[in-house]
């Protein structure tokens, strides 16, 4: 009860730093595009020339995922098939009840992003860009029927209500790789567009999560990007908006040795995919 406690504050500390760290990010940004627009002097003109340069970002993010279900998990589901599984397979029909299970993600939170920039220099308008870093965030699932008591009661967790029982927190390393193809430069503003992929790796020990369904833990996602380069007079502010779409299939039915983690209400997912959005902010 206490370390669940203590999780739900600290992830509701993180978010609240995240509100006011975007709020001082945008007056930064709005005073930043203001004196690009109309500041006489070009700043760090030969910025982009230099074959190699580094900073860091910050930024925050929504995750969300991507569902596709069986339209009858109890037949179609191979997992529920197997001779071996008879006895989990009338335990998920007694708590589907006949039912189509479907879930979606509700509410959006927001997470947190850091990480560093190496930039490379390709070609007058292309930069290869390499971007690791680390992403916090959290997704609630709401299922369209209520979670069995039997369930609850039975993962040895005290308080562990059915709120608790489907949030799915998340902490990313992120192994990013892509070019940044530049517009022309206009007075002390750039505009880019950004193509690549990331790599990502799931650090979170998902306690509780892994009794909603079991995941992969590593995925490769695909990554748009578009964004406006402002030239300060001692570094570079870039903003940019993110979609990172997942390509891999992280639904894990494997049932383990545990009856109370077995994952009897992720049975009916037949696809799942994890997908961020960013909005971030990079200092060079």
């Amino acid at each position: 009860m206490i370390i669940e406690k203590m999780y739900l504050i600290g992830k509701y500390m993180i978010y609240q730093k995240s509100r006011y760290l975007l709020l001082l990010l945008a007056f930064m940004l709005v005073g930043n595009i203001t004196y690009a627009q109309f500041g006489r002097v070009e700043s760090l003109s030969s910025f982009d020339d230099r074959p190699i340069h580094f900073g860091f970002f910050l930024g925050v993010n929504a995750m969300d995922f991507g569902f596709r279900f069986y339209p009858d998990p109890i037949s179609q589901n191979p997992v529920l098939q197997m001779p071996a599984n008879a006895a989990i397979k009338d335990k998920t029909e007694q708590y589907y009840r006949g039912r189509s299970i479907r879930a979606d993600v509700d509410p959006i939170s927001p997470g947190f992003s850091v990480g560093i920039v190496s930039n490379f220099r390709l070609a007058e308008f292309a930069d290869l860009r390499i971007t690791p870093g680390m992403s916090f965030g959290s997704r609630q699932l709401v299922y369209n029927d209520t979670i069995n008591q039997d369930i609850l009661s039975g993962l040895g967790t005290n308080g562990l209500d059915e709120k608790s029982y489907l949030n799915i927190p998340s902490t990313y390393i992120d192994i990013p790789i892509g070019v940044r193809l530049k517009g022309k430069r206009y007075g002390n503003l750039r505009p880019y567009i950004y193509l690549g992929g990331t790599y990502r790796i799931d650090l979170e020990n998902k306690r509780v999560a892994e009794r909603v369904f079991h995941m992969q833990k590593m995925g490769a996602y695909v990554d748009f990007a578009m964004g406006l380069d402002s030239y300060l007079q001692f570094f570079r502010l870039s903003t940019e908006f993110r979609v990172s779409l997942g390509v891999d299939n992280l639904i894990d039915h494997s049932v383990g040795a545990n009856e109370n983690r077995i994952p009897y209400y992720g049975f009916a997912i037949e696809r799942l995919t994890s997908n961020v959005f960013s909005l971030v902010f990079y200092f060079e």
